[in-house]
C-alpha cells in the first residue's frame, strides 16, 4: 500500500508539473495562442468531423485534454545559445569558477549536452499555434466552397474572435447554409450514336436523378461511372475529360437543371468500339535486350508466346493469369486483372501491358514480362513475440526455386531456429533459456490442383491457388519438449477484393512429447495438490514425481471417493490433465476459413475485419482405420486420433476518430467439442486466456476456466470468449498511448465428471464469470516495427468471493506488464 501511495503521489506531481507549465512561454506580446476552434452550422454546434478538415489552422494537439506536446516544446529553450552567452558576460566570475572546477573541454561538453537536450524537447514537442487571421480567412473560403459544392449556393460563412485576457483566442466559424438546391430536369447531349447506345443501357444506374440534392461529389461519381462503362465496352480512346455538366441554378425555387454533355471524339478522332487483334506475350523481356531478335515463338489458343532465349513457361498454365482475349473488345478490367494476377505469381519483377492501334482500327496487346531470378537464397532474423513466448530471437535460411515445373510454381525450402524465453526451462536465470529448430518444404501452385475441374465454380479471376506443405520441428525446454510433423494441402481463392477463402483439405499434425517424466517437475502446483492429499490420507505411502500417477491409480479409488469426494475429484482431475498434456496425438484437420477485410492498405485506420473458421478433425481417418488401443480409442501407428469439431469467430472494427486517434474493437468467440473417438481436446488445440495480445490484466494461462482459481501453471478450456476496446492516441512524434478494457474467460463444456461446476459453462448464468481488465499502454513507432508496453489491472475477478469481485487488486503491486511487438489486434 505504501508503494502505491508513493507511485500515486509521483503521478500527481508529474500531472501538476505539466499543468503548471506556461503554455504562453513562446507567445509574444503582440501574438495570441489559438486555444479553440468551433464551427456553428445554422446556430448549432457542428459535430461532423469532416467539416473540421477544412479548417486551416488548428490548436495545439491535446492528449487526454492536456496539450502535452506544447508542454514538451516549452521545456526546451530556443534561446539557449544567446542566454548562455549573456550569462557568461554578466557572470564572469561564475563562468571562471566553473572552468576552474572542470576543464575547458568538459565545460564545452556540458554546454553541448544541455544544448542537445533543449533541442530534443523542441524537436519532439509542438510549437505554440499563433493565431493567423489570413488562415482564418482561408478557412472561411474553404468552408464556403465546401457548402457550395454540396448545393448550398446561398451559403454565408463568417468567423468571430473571442479573446481572453491571458493572450489566448478562440475562433468561432459561423455558417448559415440557407436551403440546398436540388436537381430538376436532367437532359443529355451525346452526339456519338455508339456512346449514346452504350449510355442508355446503363442509364438507370446514374448517380444524378431528379429530386436529389445538388452535390459535386455526385457529378464526379457519375463522370467516373460513365468513363468506366465506356472503357469496359471497347471505347479504348475514351477518357473522362470528354464528359462535362452544365447546371442552370438561376431559378428562384432552389432547383437546378442539369445537362450531361459527352463529346463524340478526341483530337478529332471519333470514338468507336475497338477489338483486340493479337495478344503477344514476351516472357523474358528486359530493357537491355529489347532490341535482340526473338528466338522462340509459340502460338497457343490464339496467343503468341515469345522469348529472346527459350520459352521457359508453359503457355497453358501462363494463360491462367491472362484475361485479355483475341477478338474480344477492349476492357480496362481485363487489363488490370491480367496485371494483378501476373504479379501475384511472384515470378516477374515487372509486368507491363501496352496497346497499339492497327490500321484497321483494332488493337494489338503486348504483355512484357521481366522474370525474377529462378533461384534465390535468403537469410533473415527477427525479434519474435507472442502470447505464449514473451521474447524470442529467430533466424531462417530459405531456398527458393521459381517456375520449377514451368507453370509459375514456387518451391520453398527453409531451415529455421529460435531461442526463446520459457518459464518451463530448468535454467530460470537465463533470458533465452529454450530453443526450437525446424524445417519445412512447400510447393505453391497458382491454380487448383485437383482430380476434377473447379473452374466453373471458382474461375481463374478469383486467383485460385494450391499449396502443399511438409514440416517438422523440435522444441527443448518448452513444456514437455515436443517433436512435431505437419502436412498441409491448402486451397485458397478470392471471391472479391475484400473476401478471401481457404479450404485446407488436410492439415495433419503428429505431436510427440519427449520429456513426459518431467511432467510433475514442470507442473509443480498439481504435484503439490497431490502431495497434500497423500500427507493427509496416506502418510505411510511414499510419493514422488516419478510414481505420482501410479499413486492415483492405486489409492484414489471408489472407496476413497465415498468419504473424500472433493479430494477424489482433485486427484482425478490431475490425472486427466496429465493424460491430455502427455498424450502423443495425431490431429488430422479439415478446415474452411472465410475472411472479410475492407482495409484499403496498412495505413488504413477505419475498416472492418471478420474471420470465421470451422475445423473438423479425425472424421475420415477414424473411418479408415480399425487399429485400437487398450481403451478402445482408434489409433494410427499406435497414436490416438483426435476427433473434434472447432469453430472460431473473430470480429474487429476500427474507427478513425481524428488525426492519429483511433478506437479499436475486437471480439472473439471459439468453441471446440470432442466426440466419438475423443473425450477431450488436444492440449495444443485447446483455448487459453491472458497475455499481451489477449486479456492483458492476467498472464498467459493464469485465468479460468470459469470462476475457478486453480493455481495451475496451465489453465485451458474448450470454450473461449474475449472482447477488447482500445483508444489509441498520439502523444508526441513516434510516442503513442492507449487506454483499454479487456473482458473474457474460458470454460469447460466437456461434461467431465471430475470438472468442477465453477469451471463449466452453464448458459447465461456463466456470463458473471467474465473477467474484466483495464489499463493503459505506451507504444513507440519505429516505422518498420512498433514496440509496446501495456499495463493491465485486474478490475473484475470472477473467482473472488461475492461482493468482493470489483476493484480488489487495481494497484501497481498486482498489475501485469505486457511487452509486445506491434498492436495487440
Amino acid at each position: 500500500m505504501k508503494n502505491n501511495i508513493i507511485i500515486f503521489l509521483i503521478l500527481i506531481s508529474i500531472t501538476f508539473s505539466f499543468s503548471s507549465c506556461n503554455t504562453l512561454k513562446y507567445v509574444s506580446e503582440n501574438e495570441l495562442l489559438l486555444a479553440k476552434n468551433a464551427v456553428f452550422v445554422n446556430d448549432k454546434k457542428n459535430v461532423n468531423y469532416e467539416i473540421t478538415d477544412y479548417i486551416v489552422q488548428r490548436p495545439n494537439q491535446l492528449v487526454l485534454g492536456v496539450p502535452f506536446p506544447l508542454y514538451f516544446y516549452n521545456i526546451g529553450n530556443k534561446n539557449f545559445e544567446t542566454d548562455f552567452n549573456t550569462w557568461k558576460l554578466e557572470n564572469p566570475n561564475s563562468y571562471k569558477f566553473t572552468t576552474n572546477i572542470f576543464s575547458e573541454k568538459q565545460t564545452r561538453g556540458v554546454r553541448s549536452f544541455k544544448y542537445k537536450t533543449h533541442q530534443w524537447f523542441l524537436n519532439n514537442g509542438e510549437p505554440p499555434v499563433i493565431f493567423d487571421a489570413k488562415k482564418a480567412i482561408q478557412t472561411v473560403e474553404n468552408l464556403t466552397q465546401h457548402y457550395y459544392n454540396e448545393g448550398y449556393f446561398n451559403v454565408n460563412v463568417t468567423y468571430e474572435e473571442q479573446k481572453s485576457k491571458n493572450k489566448k483566442i478562440a475562433i468561432n466559424y459561423l455558417i448559415n447554409t440557407d436551403k440546398p438546391y436540388t436537381l430538376d430536369t436532367i437532359t443529355t447531349a451525346i452526339e456519338s450514336k455508339v456512346l449514346d447506345s452504350i449510355y442508355n443501357i446503363y442509364k438507370n444506374q446514374s448517380e444524378i436523378k431528379t429530386g436529389n440534392q445538388f452535390k459535386l461529389s455526385l457529378f464526379i461519381e457519375e463522370q467516373n461511372r460513365i468513363t468506366n462503362i465506356f472503357r469496359n465496352s471497347g471505347i479504348y480512346r475514351f477518357n473522362k475529360n470528354a464528359i462535362t455538366f452544365e447546371a442552370d441554378s438561376s431559378k428562384t425555387n432552389y432547383k437546378s437543371d442539369v445537362t450531361l454533355i459527352i463529346n463524340d471524339s478526341i483530337a478529332n478522332v471519333p470514338f468507336k468500339v475497338q477489338k483486340i487483334k493479337n495478344v503477344n506475350i514476351y516472357t523474358d523481356y528486359s530493357y537491355n535486350s529489347k532490341d535482340e531478335p526473338i528466338k522462340a515463338n509459340k502460338t497457343y489458343n490464339g496467343y503468341s508466346f515469345l522469348a529472346i532465349d527459350k520459352l521457359k513457361y508453359n503457355p497453358k498454365f501462363l494463360l491462367n493469369s491472362i484475361f485479355i482475349e483475341p477478338n474480344d473488345i477492349y476492357r480496362d478490367e481485363t487489363r488490370e486483372l491480367t496485371r494483378k494476377d501476373l504479379r501475384r505469381l511472384n515470378n516477374f519483377r515487372s509486368v507491363d501491358i501496352k496497346y497499339e492501334e492497327t490500321e484497321d482500327d483494332m488493337l494489338n496487346a503486348s504483355i512484357f514480362l521481366t522474370p525474377l531470378k529462378k533461384y534465390s537464397i535468403g537469410f533473415n532474423t527477427e525479434l519474435t513475440h507472442s502470447n505464449i513466448r514473451q521474447l524470442g530471437i529467430s533466424g531462417k535460411l530459405s531456398f527458393l526455386n521459381r517456375n520449377i515445373f514451368k507453370g509459375s510454381e514456387i518451391l520453398r525450402f527453409s531451415v529455421q531456429g529460435s531461442f526463446l524465453d520459457s518459464k518451463d526451462a530448468a535454467d530460470q536465470s537465463s533470458l533465452l533459456n529454450a530453443w526450437e529448430v525446424g524445417s519445412d518444404i512447400s510447393l505453391e501452385i497458382p491454380r487448383f490442383l485437383a482430380p476434377f475441374k473447379l473452374n466453373k465454380i471458382i474461375p481463374k479471376s478469383m486467383a485460385p491457388s494450391t499449396t502443399f506443405t511438409l514440416g517438422t520441428s523440435l522444441q527443448k525446454n518448452i513444456g514437455l519438449d515436443k517433436q512435431k510433423f505437419t502436412g498441409i494441402i491448402d486451397y485458397t481463392w478470392e471471391s472479391s477484393k475484400t473476401k478471401n477463402h481457404s479450404f485446407q483439405i488436410v492439415n495433419a499434425q503428429f505431436i510427440k512429447n519427449l520429456n513426459i517424466n518431467s511432467y510433475f517437475n514442470i507442473y509443480t502446483s498439481e504435484y503439490n495438490d497431490l502431495a497434500a492429499i497423500q500427507e493427509e490420507y496416506f502418510p505411510l505411502v511414499t510419493l514422488n514425481e516419478e510414481n505420482a500417477i501410479s499413486f492415483i491409480d492405486n489409492y484414489i479409488n471408489d472407496a476413497f471417493k465415498t468419504t473424500n469426494e472433493t479430494e477424489y475429484k482433485t486427484a482425478k482431475n490431475i490425472e486427466a490433465r496429465y493424460n491430455i498434456i502427455t498424450e502423443d496425438v495425431l490431429v488430422p484437420v479439415t478446415a474452411y476459413t472465410y475472411t472479410y477485410n475492407n482495409s484499403e492498405n496498412y495505413k488504413d485506420n477505419d475498416f472492418s475485419f471478420f474471420r470465421a473458421r470451422i475445423a473438423s478433425s479425425g472424421n475420415i481417418l477414424t473411418l479408415l482405420t480399425n487399429e485400437k488401443d487398450e481403451s478402445g480409442t482408434k489409433t494410427l501407428l499406435k497414436t490416438p486420433i483426435a476427433q473434434y469439431i472447432r469453430t472460431d469467430l473473430e470480429y474487429k472494427k476500427f474507427w478513425n476518430v481524428s488525426l492519429e486517434n483511433v478506437i479499436a474493437f475486437r471480439s472473439f468467440l471459439g468453441v471446440a467439442i470432442p466426440y466419438k473417438n475423443s473425450t477431450t481436446i488436444p492440449f495444443s488445440r485447446s483455448y487459453f486466456i491472458g497475455g499481451p495480445n489477449d486479456l492483458r490484466a492476467w498472464k498467459i494461462y493464469d485465468l479460468g476456466p470459469g470462476s475457478t482459481k486453480s493455481g495451475l501453471e496451465y489453465n485451458i478450456g474448450n470454450l473461449k470468449f474475449i472482447s477488447s476496446l482500445e483508444y489509441r492516441f498520439k502523444v508526441i512524434n513516434s510516442v503513442k498511448g492507449a487506454l483499454f478494457v479487456d473482458a473474457g474467460n474460458i470454460w469447460d463444456i466437456s461434461n467431465s465428471s471430475v470438472t468442477s461446476s465453477q469451471a463449466k459453462f452453464n448458459g447465461f448464468n456463466s456470463l458473471k464469470d467474465i473477467a474484466i481488465g483495464t489499463g493503459f499502454g505506451v507504444r513507440y513507432d519505429l516505422s518498420f516495427i512498433l514496440l509496446r508496453l501495456d499495463i493491465g489491472f485486474k478490475t473484475y475477478e470472477p473467482y473472488l468471493d461475492a461482493g468482493n469481485k470489483w476493484f480488489q487488486h487495481v494497484n501497481f503491486s498486482n498489475n501485469v506488464y505486457n511487452f509486445g511487438i506491434s498492436y495487440p489486434f
